[in-house]
């Protein structure tokens, strides 16, 4: 089960720790009641406003005496007769309760220490499977043995045990596990921890073998002390970025980009609107052009002023200025007949190319934002003209034709 220790009254995040093999909600929690891993992540006010925190439990023991006195037991009363379950099982426990019983949250973050990495392993890959969509935003992997611990080997060859039996470096359970992580396309973010005075589980098998490069945050603990941090701890320092930059995230995914643009002539001696003038474009295309000019305007400042940096937009600039070049080329070259054929030729191949070559991990910037980010460049960009014979020049005389018109 899952148990609440934190809680805000309206967070969209849950934040899921899950103990190892013989552990418990001791692992987290001391007999002083002290919480030395989950006290120094809420030590950060906008982690402690926006995530909560819950302590995933199950069965977990290393010998269990008398089992047929216990069955004997268990006839005479409906009480459950807890055993230690495999792997798989646990994480789909873990599933029922996060599916049914956690709906409302939207991002959910795991949190495993050493078999616990595996079961959130486990769930995360049946979650894929089922849903495209996942809820599982980041993965942490504290001293896990992705690829078995040898203390398992010797430990299963004197006691039978399902959890050993997983944690074995040959067992079906990690061989199929590692095989579909590997190709799976759609994983979260991961994090994996690597003690590096572990002896029960060794450098080599702290780490899983991913399809893309690991994020391996290394520190100096063994497999204990890493979940049980002093008052610095390395580990805390990189899940408390991550959480940052999920809460970023969610900020910008939230950006609404669904303003309507009233055109009073505010653009009219905009740049890109002259240029567009000069070039003869038809009116419909024109007031298409202002509106995506006011969309990509009003996404970008709302980018900036969630923490985003001006220049993580420029490789999207550039492409878009290449797939204008392209277009323009074909102007030059006869296959556009006029301007108006040469900016619905740009619009059809950004729009083309919206989720493929110019694809963005900012939601709000969509095919009509990146429209207008072309006029953007347009406004600052001397190479970018509507017509085969415009150039600056052309620009002033037809800007200081207009005024003295007004005047």
């Amino acid at each position: 089960m899952i148990n609440l220790i934190h809680k805000n009254k309206s967070s969209k995040n849950l934040i899921v720790f899950i103990h190892g093999f013989i552990g418990g909600e001791q692992t987290w929690i001391r007999e002083d009641k002290k919480r030395p891993f989950i006290d120094l992540i809420l030590k950060d006010a906008e982690i402690k406003k926006n995530y909560d925190i819950g302590l995933f439990q199950y069965h977990t023991k290393l010998l269990s005496f008398f089992p047929k006195a216990k069955f004997v037991l268990r006839l005479f009363n409906n009480r459950k007769n807890a055993s230690n379950l495999p792997i798989n099982e646990i994480s789909r426990l873990l599933d029922s309760q996060l599916k049914h019983s956690y709906n409302t949250y939207e991002s959910i973050i795991l949190i495993g220490h050493s078999m616990g990495g595996l079961v959130a392993k486990r769930l995360i890959l049946d979650d894929i499977s089922k849903n495209l969509n996942t809820r599982i935003k980041l993965y942490v992997s504290l001293a896990t043995p992705h690829s078995g611990s040898n203390l398992a080997t010797v430990g299963k060859t004197i006691i039978k045990n399902f959890q050993l039996t997983d944690l074995s470096p040959l067992s079906e359970s990690i061989a199929t596990m590692n095989d579909e992580w590997v190709k799976c396309k759609l994983l979260p973010k991961r994090l994996y921890a690597q003690g590096s005075y572990d002896t029960v589980v060794p450098t080599v098998s702290s780490v899983s073998y991913d399809r893309d490069n690991q994020e391996v945050i290394f520190c100096d603990d063994d497999h204990f002390s890493i979940i049980n941090p002093d008052k610095k701890s390395v580990v805390v320092d990189a899940i408390v970025n991550e959480l940052h930059v999920l809460l970023q995230e969610q900020n910008i995914q939230s950006i609404k980009v669904e303003e309507r643009f009233v055109d009073s002539g505010q653009y009219d001696e905009e740049i890109f609107v002259l240029k567009m003038f000069m070039a003869d474009i038809h009116s419909t295309l024109m007031d298409g052009s202002k509106q995506a000019f006011f969309n990509a305007e009003f996404a970008v400042r709302k980018l900036i002023a969630q923490g985003i940096n001006v220049k993580e937009l420029y490789p999207l600039y550039e492409k878009i200025k290449e797939l204008y070049t392209l277009e323009f080329g074909n102007l030059l070259s006869g296959q556009h007949t006029d301007s108006n054929a040469l900016i619905t030729a740009v619009h059809a191949k950004i729009l083309k190319e919206d989720k493929t070559y110019l694809h963005t991990l900012y939601s709000p910037l969509q095919a009509l934002q990146k429209f207008g980010m072309l006029h953007q460049l347009a406004t600052d960009d001397k190479s970018i003209w509507w017509a085969k014979d415009n150039n600056i020049t052309t620009l002033k005389e037809f800007s200081e034709k207009l005024k003295t018109r007004e005047a």
